[in-house]
């Protein structure tokens, strides 16, 4: 475990810090977030330019920071065809749910469905989210303080209440305004964190070009995998239509994405920031294939999971931050900053959009007549309560780290139901309260199966293999032997190391 240096901890501190201050202006501009309208849609005046990139950096959790080159590093850079499949999603999106939403003027995507179905299907989809954004938030928080943790020291407690209590309190301060201009700055620092792991990782390897030499040489040439077994980690068919519908629904039906949408002054502007924010959202999932490839290449024959120097996957990125720049004060704490970033912009908006579902699902129904200016009060302690909820659920899975994979499950299986519910309304007029209701409980049931399906049947392991060859060491410890030993022991040392470089990930001789 590499610990950081004081000047890590300060660039982090004023990362943190330059994140809080952007609650604190919009906090005291203008109408000083006293009205529902500001707090929640900022009075339908942002710009479409900052709005589209609000919706990357929040779609896009440190999970994507962490996860998505990890999983380059270990699977091969399949993962890079979700470049492709926004192409249709943002075209749903920017002609279908946008214009609706907009023209409606809802300021919960849930109005809709009780225009639409009526109060049940509402509270349903209500509850649904409610569940699907606390388990989503507590994931997102906790998921790199704990390969952060493991890599670097950085404490996990530290990283879980850091992240929470920043979030909350612009957030809870700043209305929508302060989390998409939070997002802006954010988006910054991830963008860059990803740049210089690329930039450095290719001087390191000789160029970019020999990056995609050693991926291909080490078996991580195939971009496309065309087989149409569903039981393939990561086909074309699984990556362009599975996580299509995926991002089909996060972007249309997803209480943080449409509330920024929803901000927009006009309704082509609001179809510009769906659109671009989109594509976007594709670009950056690029450049994290390309990091992942990076530092394939970078750690290529030397593999940290096969000599237990990590033990997951996801603490690769966290392990090359202090392992490149341990002599450079200052690079791994801003590294990690990004991967903090990615964490803030996420669960800003989450808290934010839990806020937002509570205040007009629940108490307006409930209190229709209650003044604008208790009602922004209300929002804003109902902000600070769940900020401490997404840091309780992140604790929880903390205690109970068995929990994680349920809890990812469990988001996955809940976000069809809710994008079926609206397409239901939308491209099916002739449907009604009860066609909605066994559907969602049809579809719930579904992902259900489908996931116990996956424990029974578990998915194809064909991955690339990772090797040790080259660590410093390995192969002379075997020449030193020669001059002592017989043949027969010469040949089995040898044999040793050859049978080393294949070794499953995160076991060693």
């Amino acid at each position: 475990m590499a610990f950081l240096k004081g000047v890590d901890y300060a660039v982090l501190t004023v990362f943190l810090l330059m994140s809080s201050l952007v609650g604190v202006y919009h906090a005291l501009r203008g109408e000083r977030q006293r009205s529902a309208k500001q707090y929640l849609l900022a009075n339908r005046n942002m710009h479409p330019i900052p709005v589209a990139i609000s919706v990357v950096v929040s779609v896009l959790s440190a999970i994507t920071y962490l996860g998505v080159p990890a999983e380059v590093y270990v699977h091969g850079p399949q993962y890079w065809v979700v470049v492709l499949n926004k192409i249709i999603p943002a075209y749903i999106v920017v002609f279908s749910f946008c214009p609706l939403f907009y023209r409606l003027k809802v300021t919960s995507i849930y109005e809709y469905l009780d225009m639409r179905f009526g109060k049940l299907v509402r509270y349903i989809g209500v509850t649904i989210n409610f569940v699907n954004l606390l388990l989503h938030m507590g994931v997102v928080m906790f998921a790199p303080a704990l390969a952060l943790n493991a890599v670097t020291g950085l404490s996990l407690v530290g990283s879980i209440l850091a992240v929470g209590i920043v979030c909350t309190f612009y957030t809870t301060i700043g209305g929508i305004s302060a989390v998409v201009w939070a997002d802006v700055f954010q988006s910054v620092i991830m963008l860059a964190g990803f740049l210089v792991t690329i930039i450095s990782c290719s001087v390191q390897v000789g160029g970019f070009i020999n990056v995609f030499r050693i991926n291909t040489e080490h078996g991580r040439g195939t971009f496309f995998d065309f087989r149409p077994n569903p039981t393939i980690r990561h086909s074309f068919w699984s990556l362009f239509i599975g996580l299509g519908v995926l991002a089909t629904s996060y972007i249309g039906t997803n209480q943080i994405i449409v509330q920024r949408y929803m901000t927009c002054r006009t309704l082509k502007q609001s179809q510009f920031s769906a659109g671009f924010g989109t594509i976007a959202m594709g670009f950056v999932e690029l450049i994290a294939v390309l990091s992942g490839m990076c530092l394939y290449a970078y750690f290529a024959g030397c593999d940290p999971l096969t000599l237990g120097k990590v033990n997951k996957a996801d603490q690769l990125m966290a392990y090359l931050m202090v392992d490149l720049f341990q002599n450079t004060p200052g690079v791994a704490g801003l590294l990690i900053s990004a991967a903090f970033s990615a964490s803030l912009s996420t669960v800003s908006s989450g808290v934010n959009a839990l806020a937002t579902l509570t205040g007009q699902d629940i108490i307006r129904n409930f209190y229709p007549d209650m003044s604008d200016f208790k009602f922004t009060l209300i929002l804003k302690i109902v902000s600070i309560f769940f900020g401490m909820m997404c840091m309780c659920v992140a604790f929880l899975v903390t205690s109970l780290g068995g929990i994680l994979p349920l809890a990812l499950s469990l988001i996955g299986i809940l976000n069809g139901p809710i994008l079926g519910v609206f397409c239901l309304g939308i491209y099916f007029p002739w449907c009604n309260t009860k066609g909605a209701v066994s559907g969602m409980a049809f579809a719930i049931a579904l992902g259900f199966w489908l996931k116990i399906g996956s424990m029974v049947y578990p998915p194809i392991i064909d991955d690339p293999p990772l090797f040790i060859d080259q660590c410093p060491g390995v192969l002379e410890n075997v020449t030193d032997i020669a001059t002592t030993l017989s043949f027969e022991a010469v040949s089995a040392a040898q044999a040793s190391v050859s049978e080393a470089r294949y070794l499953p990930r995160g076991h060693s001789k």
